[in-house]
């Protein structure tokens, strides 16, 4: 059991006032339910993201890619995929390694504020994102994805992002019961935001996806002791991997679990804001994973990069918002927007 952290005292309690709001919605509703939103206003608790909707991607990395490039291109996606209006909270970018096979896999976590900015930005991913003439997901280094929107039941930030949130894990259920299972969701949010607390989460997602009949959490916890400088915590990532499942619930009503994938956070984006002036990238394990770097050949404005601190990197106007002659998408994806 993970450590009980300081974000457990936010306030939160599981005697939350579901039934009445869930009343109001049959279970056969196909409607957005938001808490603190636009149904049910007299709810709002601490710590509760008002996010709508949501979308995932999980794939195989190529193990022969190589280990330099992994960062820069990380943070060049991160310039034109995190520009797409309705991202909340930041997008976490996972990283699993399976340690007797050593295999990799990365993908996405995205909460968004609307369904409709959720399938625009699965249809920019999976269809219109095109970069060094490959559509994202046929790159050479990406291996079998699997991507899904989704509506998003509950999300909560029970720590500090900028601090906390080190290890990730999906649990993912394919639904076997008939109809709509909104209402039941719901109901059970009080429970597993018990569990979260007492195994000390810093944050917990529940989504749904209706069409397809998937469920999954998504799990985010803290370091659970600060590893030797240089070593990967791999103390926090099988703390995570080994806590007690999230869908004892949902394997009671014979749903099948699909996915259970622990990850370590790699990288985490907020909105991109043109010209890289944003706030930077979070790379939480970073020693000993990769991490950006000057002389990686992009200009990582939002990072303290420019033409003095890191004239290899910047052109000397790179970070004005305007892609300017000897500017381009590599050395400043923050200026020169895609075509």
């Amino acid at each position: 059991m993970l450590p009980r952290t300081t974000s457990c005292l936010l306030g939160l309690t599981a005697a939350l006032v579901l039934p009445a709001c869930a009343e109001s919605v049959g279970d056969d509703a196909d409607v957005d339910f938001r808490w603190g939103g636009h149904h049910c206003d007299d709810i709002e608790q601490e710590g509760l993201i008002d996010a709508d909707a949501g979308f995932s991607c999980d794939f195989g990395i190529d193990p022969n890619f190589p280990p330099e490039l992994i960062a820069p291109s990380i943070e060049r996606d991160r310039m034109y995929m995190a520009e797409k209006p309705g991202l909340v909270e930041g997008k976490h970018l996972p990283l699993a390694i399976d340690f007797e096979s050593g295999a990799f896999f990365s993908g996405g976590r995205y909460l968004f504020d609307t369904k409709v900015h959720a399938k625009k930005y699965a249809e920019f991913v999976t269809e219109d994102y095109v970069l060094d003439g490959f559509q994202f997901l046929e790159r050479p280094g990406v291996l079998d994805p699997e991507c899904y929107t989704w509506q998003t039941i509950a999300a909560y930030e029970l720590g500090d992002i900028e601090a906390d949130h080190i290890i990730m894990r999906t649990e993912r259920y394919a639904v076997t019961s008939h109809g709509n299972q909104k209402h039941f969701l719901e109901s059970i949010v009080p429970d597993l935001l018990e569990q979260a607390t007492e195994q000390g989460l810093t944050g917990l997602w529940l989504q749904y996806n209706k069409q397809e009949k998937l469920v999954q959490v998504v799990e985010i916890a803290p370091r659970v002791v600060e590893p030797a400088p240089g070593e990967l915590d791999v103390v926090s990532f099988f703390a995570l991997a080994t806590a007690p499942s999230f869908g004892e619930e949902f394997e009671d009503r014979g749903w099948t679990k699909v996915l259970d994938r622990t990850h370590f956070v790699l990288s985490i984006w907020f909105p991109f804001v043109l010209g890289d002036q944003g706030e930077p990238s979070i790379w939480p394990n970073s020693p000993p994973l990769p991490e950006p770097y000057c002389t990686d050949g992009v200009c990582e404005v939002s990072r303290g990069e420019n033409d003095v601190t890191c004239p290899f990197d910047c052109p000397v106007d790179c970070g004005d918002a305007v892609c300017q002659p000897g500017e381009d998408t590599h050395n400043c994806p923050g200026d020169c927007r895609l075509e």
